[in-house]
This record gives structure tokens, sequence and C-alpha cells, in this order.
């Protein structure tokens, strides 16, 4: 936080009234001024209030006033120096309980031995808070106006949050600042935030009936088979964590602050925002702004990550937990979408146990700093994106090309050459990565006792894999049912779907609680193509000098020998020729993959990204990390996983998830 927060004081008859500017908080939160003013006498007053945040008054800062006690006689003529913090709180009014049979279910569930409480208090009401309400300012008031009997204001009222699933929530869903933005103008939308690697390709057209008609057609049948039985959409050689482990890189790099706030914020204050969201993989999701300016997502010292509730259901994780959370269920994280669903929630807490399992390898806080321990569990996620992840969905070709050593990537796109990424490319961040999207299956088992959908109309917080809710206590992953750990001879781990043009049943219609008008993830990502202007498939593969698959060999449909799959102007015949980009990626992915098969194309065929698609990726992934000065090829060209970490002599997603569990020596 800025210095010069304190725009001035005035001196009443028994306190002093502080006029502090607040910016960085959303209309309607729960925020506690507090601190203390001291004077060259040696006069001091403590002051704390906590107000609900009022909506910003056009590009002026937000101004609350808050006041503090002091004797007649003190505070005259000196300068005063402020201290004052300014933190989101939650704030709880809980009733007395007065039944007998409540007071002795309460001893019996706490163990007392003595027998019931004599005296208990418990929230009754969801979500009650008792603030005071702030009425913004533009400005203080002119010093000489001041009267000396001005106080603050002392009226309480009532707020409490939204409890019906269908009214408006802050939640920040996967995508789903889009649909805040699309009235906007498009340069509005990625001013600051987005940039373009092609940008004297025109923008593809297309009638919005077609894309209806496309999205419909990538959506597959409802399956009815259990997991039990060899599903011929799994796609071998991707286990299913990478899924997730590429929605968490997602959320790493990608980030509109704007979202739901540029109503509420500044150009300043979205400015900051933008500095601290950065494209790079910084891992800012997992950290935030640090143990300083969000301390309560780490543990006293500092330095080690706070941890959550404890789970059940894997027998080899005893230490098993699930993120740490505040009295609402919300997760304390450095991005709330990290915890959209109960798969990439349990991945992040694994982040927070290996930050905490190199804390403990460099020897703790008397040993290293907080700043190292990042540093090293930035380069080891960094070494894990290009020695394990990007491997996987890329081409053997398409890898060595870009990397053909994990120290010196080679790009080749003109705008990555000229200069690497400050802004993220519309290509990759609407279009090329979003692949994972035909990665992700209907059901997944979590545990021996757990399986789930990953969407469900049904009721209640174990229905389905949903998130931004607390996961039920036996709900813990056992890793082995999502990658292979080679601990379990025999066992084989669930495997991600093929990255093709059919999207799992569930994507076809998404809950409201998550997305809506429309509801279709395949829908959704071919109109945001359309409205970030993006170019044709075709078009980018002819600018990258790379073979344009013909419109006959442009396939929808799964990849799959029993798939139906139909050539893309059978399907809309109005897209000969001009296929969206994002379908573009995804068909390229199926045909390339089949067509450079070893033998005969069968259901064991894995598929990897084509020419275009792994191009894109590969190049930002590269020029990304070329471009932080603070990544390793920067800052430690030299730099290999601790020795500790590798008893195998490789470091990927499983050794990572290993060390978090202490199963590495």
């Amino acid at each position: 936080m800025a210095y010069g927060k304190v725009s001035n004081i005035v001196r009443g008859q028994d306190a002093i009234i502080l006029y502090i500017e607040v910016d960085d908080f959303e209309e309607g939160a729960a925020v506690e001024i507090s601190g203390y003013a001291t004077q060259e006498d040696g006069a001091v007053a403590m002051f704390s209030s906590v107000q609900a945040m009022p909506g910003n008054n056009g590009n002026a800062p937000t101004i609350l006033t808050v006041q503090a006690p002091v004797p007649p006689g003190s505070f005259t003529g000196f300068p005063i120096t402020v201290v004052a913090r300014a933190a989101e709180v939650w704030v709880t009014k809980l009733s007395r309980v007065t039944d007998a049979e409540e007071l002795k279910k309460i001893g019996t569930n706490l163990d007392l031995t003595s027998g019931p409480p004599a005296i208990a208090w418990k929230r009754y009401e969801p979500s009650s808070a008792l603030l005071v309400p702030a009425e913004p300012q533009t400005a203080p008031p002119q010093l000489q106006a001041a009267p000396e009997s001005q106080a603050a204001p002392e009226s309480l009222a009532a707020q409490s949050q939204p409890s019906d699933p269908g009214e408006k929530t802050a939640l920040l869903h996967h995508g789903t600042w889009w649909d805040r933005r699309r009235p906007d103008r498009l340069d509005q939308v990625m001013e600051g935030r987005f940039t373009r690697l092609f940008p004297y390709l025109p923008a593809a057209s297309f009638d919005c009936g077609d894309l209806v008609t496309l999205a419909d057609n990538m959506i597959a049948p409802a399956e009815t088979g259990p997991e039990t039985t060899p599903d011929p959409e799994e796609n071998p050689g991707i286990p299913a964590a990478y899924t997730y482990l590429g929605q968490f890189i997602d959320h790493d790099l990608t980030f509109d602050p704007s979202s739901h706030l540029r109503e509420k914020l500044s150009r300043a204050q979205l400015r900051r925002l933008v500095d601290f969201r950065t494209p790079r993989f910084d891992l800012d999701n997992l950290y935030g702004r640090g143990p300083d300016d969000q301390p309560y997502m780490y543990e006293d010292d500092g330095i080690r990550m706070l941890l959550g509730d404890p789970l059940s259901g894997n027998a080899s994780d005893p230490d098993a937990a699930d993120l740490p959370r505040g009295p609402n269920g919300r997760a304390l994280i450095g991005d709330p979408r990290n915890d959209e669903n109960r798969i990439v929630a349990q991945l992040h807490a694994i982040f927070l146990r290996f930050h905490n399992a190199v804390v403990r390898q460099l020897g703790g806080k008397k040993q290293v700093s907080f700043q190292e321990v990042r540093e090293q569990v930035r380069w080891h996620y960094q070494w894990v994106l290009v020695k394990d992840f990007l491997p996987r969905i890329l081409t053997r070709q398409t890898y060595d090309s870009v990397f053909p050593s994990p120290y010196g990537p080679v790009t080749t796109i003109p705008r990555l050459q000229e200069n690497n990424l400050e802004l993220m490319p519309v290509e990759f961040s609407v279009a090329a990565y979003r692949f994972g999207h035909s990665m992700i299956r209907p059901r997944y088992r979590l545990n021996p006792d757990i399986e789930r959908p990953i969407f469900s109309g049904d009721p209640g917080d174990a229905a389905d894999l949903g998130g931004f809710r607390r996961i039920p206590r036996g709900w813990a992953i056992d890793w082995q049912f999502l990658i292979d750990h080679g601990h379990d001879a025999g066992r084989e781990p669930q495997f991600s779907y093929k990255i093709d043009t059919s999207l799992a049943h569930p994507l076809g219609n998404l809950p409201a609680r998550v997305a809506r008008d429309p509801s279709s993830l395949a829908l959704r990502n071919l109109e945001r193509g359309v409205t970030f202007q993006l170019p044709s498939g075709q078009q980018v593969a002819r600018e990258l000098k790379l073979p344009v698959i013909s419109d006959e060999d442009l396939k929808i449909g799964p990849a799959t020998v029993a798939g139906p799959q139909r050539p893309i102007t059978k399907v809309v015949p109005g897209l000969a020729g001009n296929a969206p980009l994002w379908a573009y990626i995804l068909s390229e992915a199926q045909v390339t993959s089949w067509q450079n098969a070893s033998g005969p194309a069968s259901d064991k065929t894995p598929v990897r990204l084509g020419p275009v698609g792994g191009r894109l990726v590969a190049e930002v992934f590269a020029s990304l990390l070329l471009g932080d000065r603070k990544s390793y090829l920067c800052a430690e060209p030299a730099f290999a996983p601790l020795p500790e970490f590798t008893p195998g002599g490789t470091f990927g997603l499983a050794e990572l998830i290993d060390v978090a569990l202490r199963r590495v020596p």
C-alpha cells in the first residue's frame, strides 16, 4: 500500500477525526480501518472502525472517516504521524443459546466431561454483520469550516450476504468476467490486458446461427456407462491431473481485474491491479500480494503457507487438507478461481504444501527467507511446465523445435521475436489455450469411496465437484486416481479426455451458478472469439506458413473410431474455408494426430495439439519465460530441481505431488 493515505485530520471536542483514502475494496465489503496517531509531544490516539465500503464516486478517491478518542488538551499544534491499516474482515453476530437441549448437545460435541456449558453463543443467521454505513466523500471538509464538536457517525446498520444461489454474487468463475464486459467496446476490454500476435489479419465473421449449430455439434451426448468400463475418449499419456494443472496455469497467467470492478475503480486503481496480476509464470495466484499485504494466507512466521481443515479419504496422505477458508466458506487464496471446483482446489492445496516442503528442505525460517522459498517454488513450477506439461500436450516435433533444451527456447512468431510478452495475446487466451476444455471428463473418481460428476443440477454440497464451498471431509483426493505415481503397481489413473471437437455433455448446459446466456461452454468460446475479432484458423495457419487443413478433413466430433465425425462444412456449410480459430485448433489436433499415428489410428492413439495450436501454446510459454527476468531461464540459467526432490532423476507434476505428500525421502 502506498504512503499518504490519510488526507486530513480534524480536532473535535474529545476526538480527532481522520479522513482516510480507501480504494482497493469492492462495494459492500466490510472494511476495518485501524491504527494509531502520534504527535511529537508524546500524544497518542488509537482508532478502529469497521465500515461497509461505499460505491466509488467517479474517479475521485473514496474517503472514509474514523474517529480516535483523545484527552482534553492533547493533539494541539504539533505535526501528527498516522499509521493506518485497511483490511477486509468478517463480522459475525452470535445470539445466546437458551435452549437446554441445545446446550447439552454443544457440551457433548465438545466432549465436556463437566456437563453442558453454563452459557454459549451461536450464529443463527448465516451472514449477519453490524457495520458502520460509510458515506463516500470526494474530499474532506475545509479545515477552517470544521466545528470543534464534529463527530464521526455512530449509527449502525445490518448487512447480510445473498443466501439465494440465484442472486447476483461476486464470484469470479472461470471466464465469467466476459459476461460483464460484453457490452463494452473492444478497445476498452483489451486496454492494458491483451495484445495481438497477428494484428494485421482481418477478423473472421460468422453468422450467429452457424455458431449455435457448430456449438451444438461440439457437445457429446450424455454418457450412461459406469466409470469402470473402458472409455474411448480417454487420451493415453495425459492423466486427468494435467487437465487441472492446465487450469491452474491459466489462472496464474490470465486475470482480468476489471471483471466486475471496472465500474467501481478508477483508472489508477485498475492499473495497480493490472500491475499485480502479471502474465507470467510467477504463481501470483498462489502467493497473492505476499505475507505483508495478505497475512491471513500465511502462518504466523510469515513464511509458511496456511492450510485449511484436514480431509480424509486418502489412506496414504494423513496430512490432506482443504484450502484455508473464511467463515462463509470462501477460500482465502491468491486467486478465487482456484476454488471453482474441488479438483483444482486440492491441486492448489498441493502447491501450498509443496511451498512448505521447500521451507523444510531449505532449513526453515532461521536459514531462509520467504523470498528465497518463493523463488525456488516458482522455478520448480516452471520446470514442471517445460519438462512435463508441454511434452504431454505437444507433438515431439513441435516441442523440440521450440524447446531444443529447457534452457534455450526458440520463438519464430515475429511479434514474439521482436519483444517478449508484457500482455496476454488474445489468440492464445481466447482460442489456443482453451484446448483444455475438451480434456474435461464428465465424472471423476477422487478416492476409493467418492466419485462425482463435474457438474450436476442436484442441490447439496455433495452432489458434484462444483466449488466455492468447503470440501466434504472424506473427499481427499487419492492422487493415484489422477496421475501415475508409480507407487501402486497395476493401478492406472483416470486419463483426460482427448483434445478434439467434442466436449463432455455437462459442459453443454452449465449450471446457472456457473454461467448463463449462453450456458453452453462451446458457444461461449465461439462467441468470445467473435467478440475479440480473432482471425480464422485457416488465416493463422497460412500466416505461420503451416499446412492448412482442407474443409473435407477438418472434422467435428469425438476422436474415436466409432465416433460420429463429419467435415465442418457438412455440419455448417457457411464455415467453408473460415473456421473459428478455437474449433480449428481442436479439429487440427485430432486430424493430425490420426494422420501421424505410427500405425492404423485407434481409440488408443494419443491426441496432441497440432502444428497451429501447438506452436501458439509453445511459443507463448517460451516468450513468457524469456521475458520474465525472475524466471529460471533469466535469473538462474543453470537451475535444476533440488536433488532431494528427484530421487528418480526427473521432476514433474507427480514428483511435485510426492514432495508435498512427504513421499520423497
